[in-house]
């Protein structure tokens, strides 16, 4: 009945949106309920100078694997999705058997660099609970004896390895993902977020009960995502084969368009820019500050991540049709579907963060505890740039449905140089509120450049037809 009703409401593009959409957004609220919890969790087991830490080494790492791994998302939902509609089934699958090969063996490749560089991470770490100015400190191999909380956490080269790990099991996860929308098969992918969630939580919680520390917590981080990736992956090649996509029976041998390389060499420097500016802040802070700016930073960091969720999700949700329509050359339906997912997620916006600026009191008190208040001024600094992004989150993507990867890259390039010069002007003497305004900036100006480049696909002749 709900199908008809949803049938007899919208066109079949629209249709397929709006349920991926719904279920993309229910594993956002999985993400969300999970990331509230474990946010929660890790800030009582750590406290605010432990939770910088463990920010760190999850910042490091990840921007580690960033600069080395290569991702194949976007070229599944563009150039797979263009393979199956012009009837290329074999040029499908040997693109798809192309990108999880990249992107599995690039991981390997960045966890082999992380095991070389963990010591340095660690110096960087007790250089910094030694008294501030973490680089100035890095190779002090030796830490001072009156390190309290370096004599209680000891050496952060194990746990920064084991944390590594996880980069490793989700190797592929980001392809996986793509290929469940391409199959329209996504409620797998959130029955695969579900299970690792509740794993990851209930690790957690064990941890926090029995009064174990940084460690333990990464091997929590371990059982959830592994649990959650294995899922993940059955669920891709089962999905996969009902395409009709043999990724394990295609031929070693295969020949990739020049055009493919080009798109996936972009999006890489896209990804390692997105990187850079997801990460690169707790390297900046955590040098010129200490750890428990840090903590509290990204404490605040994370609550305005967690309400983003839904918005990342239409975004992902609509990209995939955005390829197809653009590839039939349906100008008609392009134009529609980026106005009415503008509106609804300005609105969704609107309410969500209204919401929270009048409950960010207790919001913290509840989540973090009483060590954490310190995180309101930073939160609320930080919620116009979550605001920004809701409104153009059914625009910014756009371009990279049609095979452009470049506007994103530059938008993203741009703003973060920004954020970096604020970061450097404003943290040493702000702290946490000095960042979180380096947060907002860089939204502003990624909105600034990235509009003009929505506004000339939209008016672009190319590969168009009126539906």
């Amino acid at each position: 009945m709900k199908q008809s009703l949803l049938a007899h409401l919208l066109p079949v593009s629209e249709q397929r949106v709006a349920r991926q959409s719904l279920w993309l957004s229910a594993i956002m609220v999985v993400q969300l309920l999970t990331g509230v919890v474990q946010l929660s969790l890790c800030a009582r087991i750590l406290g605010p100078e432990g939770l910088g830490v463990l920010f760190t080494i999850m910042a490091t790492t990840s921007l580690l694997f960033a600069l080395l791994a290569v991702p194949g998302n976007e070229v599944i939902t563009t150039y797979v999705t263009r393979s199956q509609a012009n009837g290329k089934q074999q040029e499908a699958t040997q693109i798809l058997r192309y990108t999880l090969i990249i992107a599995l063996g690039t991981r390997l490749l960045g966890y082999a660099v992380i095991v070389m560089v963990a010591p340095v991470i660690s110096h960087l770490l007790t250089g910094d609970l030694t008294g501030g100015g973490g680089y100035r400190e890095m190779f002090n191999i030796v830490p001072k004896a009156d390190s309290g909380l370096v004599a209680l956490k000891g050496d952060y080269v194990i746990p920064t390895l084991v944390y590594a790990v996880t980069g490793i099991m989700t190797g592929v996860s980001g392809e996986a993902m793509a290929v469940l929308r391409l199959a329209d098969r996504v409620h797998l992918g959130f029955i695969a977020m579900l299970i690792g969630s509740l794993a990851k939580v209930v690790a957690l919680a064990t941890v926090f009960m029995i009064g174990e520390g940084l460690l333990a917590v990464t091997l929590a981080f371990i059982i959830g995502t592994g649990i959650l990736n294995g899922v993940l992956l059955v669920a891709m090649f089962v999905s996969a084969r009902k395409m009709g996509l043999s990724v394990w029976s295609c031929s070693w041998s295969f020949t990739i368009p020049p055009e493919i390389i080009r798109f996936q060499i972009a999006h890489f420097g896209r990804s390692v820019v997105e990187a850079l500016n997801r990460y690169i802040d707790v390297l900046v802070i955590v040098g010129l500050t200490n750890a428990t700016q840090v903590g509290f930073y990204r404490a605040a960091h994370q609550i305005v991540d967690i309400s983003r969720c839904a918005f990342g999700a239409i975004a992902r949700g609509i990209q995939n049709e955005y390829s197809k329509l653009w590839f039939s050359s349906n100008r008609t339906m392009v134009k529609r579907l980026s106005l009415r997912f503008t509106v609804l997620a300005t609105a969704l916006g609107l309410l969500g963060y209204g919401l929270l600026i009048m409950l960010h009191e207790s919001i913290i008190r509840i989540l973090l505890g009483a060590d954490f208040t310190d995180i309101a001024s930073p939160l609320l600094i930080m919620i116009p740039g979550g605001l920004v992004f809701a409104c153009i989150t059914a625009l910014y993507v756009l371009p990279s449905a049609t095979g452009r990867a470049m506007p994103h890259f530059v938008a993203t390039l741009v703003a973060l140089v920004v954020q970096l010069i604020a970061l450097i002007v404003l943290t040493p003497t702000y702290g946490a509120m000095g960042a979180a305004l380096a947060y907002t900036i860089y939204f502003l100006v990624f909105a600034g450049v990235m509009m003009p480049f929505v506004l000339t696909t939209l008016r672009s002749r190319k590969n168009w037809k009126d539906a």
